[in-house]
């Protein structure tokens, strides 16, 4: 794919997502649930389409491009951790969307007629060809599948097995993606496996729901990252013209973690009017 084709595409990526969010802000409009279907619905799909054949290669280009997606879609006006806001928001590191993308397509070619069935033995053979790694990461799936400890170099055999391994149900592919995720978020450095304990899918489903406000979301939000002028931690940090520390707590920094676990002046019943945005 040449990168006039992937300027274009990511042109209509950024005119799709203004048409979306355009009437929305931080406190009125679509809530994050909302701004997350059409996001998925409307945009991944598009940048997507054919992505085993071409996203490789061009998979930086659309790095700011979801950033800003994150940013928007948080209601946050500082950059929080892109990790983090993934996570809240349920909206899979790219790499990872990449990832689940070529899996369907290996399965879908081996499971289909022996014509697909003979290219991708062939594909296997030629190690040097560029879409080799698509073998390899169907590979990983499999030996997910089977429990596995690691993915087996052997070759990739016609017949029963293969029919088996490469069919999959829409809670396998989840579970999956789940796990390429948290693989991600531990290899990054992000976590470590004693703190994901859950399914991503459960975390964003507990903290916006779908039928909530969109200043809700955002308040949410802003409690869990953290980068806010409203947390006098932060706000000193960027703007250097506020006393950092808790007025409560004279010697805490007063910081979203503060707020949430240590200050007794910000319970949970006072959480919403502590926030001065």
């Amino acid at each position: 794919v040449s990168t006039q084709s992937t300027g274009s595409k990511l042109k209509q990526c950024w005119f799709a997502w203004y048409q979306i969010t355009r009437n929305s802000n931080r406190f009125l409009g679509l809530n994050a649930s909302s701004l997350r279907l059409l996001f998925k619905t409307i945009i991944l799909t598009k940048l997507l389409y054919a992505a085993p054949i071409w996203m490789k290669e061009n998979m930086d280009v659309y790095k700011d491009f979801y950033a800003r997606v994150l940013l928007k879609m948080s209601g946050a006006t500082h950059y929080a951790s892109k990790e983090m806001l993934s996570v809240i928001l349920y909206v899979p590191p790219l790499v990872v969307s990449y990832s689940m993308i070529v899996v369907k397509f290996v399965a879908k070619a081996l499971t289909s007629d022996q014509v697909m069935q003979g290219l991708m033995m062939q594909l296997e053979e030629s190690k040097t060809h560029r879409y080799h790694q698509h073998i390899d990461m169907f590979r990983q799936f499999s030996a997910w599948k089977t429990g596995s400890p690691s993915f087996a170099r052997s070759k990739i055999k016609l017949g029963s097995s293969i029919q088996e391994l490469a069919h999959y149900s829409k809670q396998e592919i989840s579970n999956y993606e789940d796990h390429l995720w948290k693989s991600h978020l531990i290899n990054g450095g992000s976590l470590d496996e004693q703190q994901i304990t859950i399914d991503i899918s459960k975390i964003s489903s507990c903290l916006l729901p779908r039928h909530s406000k969109r200043a809700t979301d955002t308040k949410v939000i802003s409690l869990l990252h953290g980068h806010d002028l409203v947390f006098p931690a932060f706000k000193a940090r960027i703007t250097n013209t506020c006393n950092p520390h808790c007025p409560n707590c004279s010697t805490l920094m007063d910081d979203n973690a503060h707020r949430i676990f240590v200050c007794p002046l910000h319970t949970a019943a006072l959480i919403g009017r502590s926030f001065s945005i």
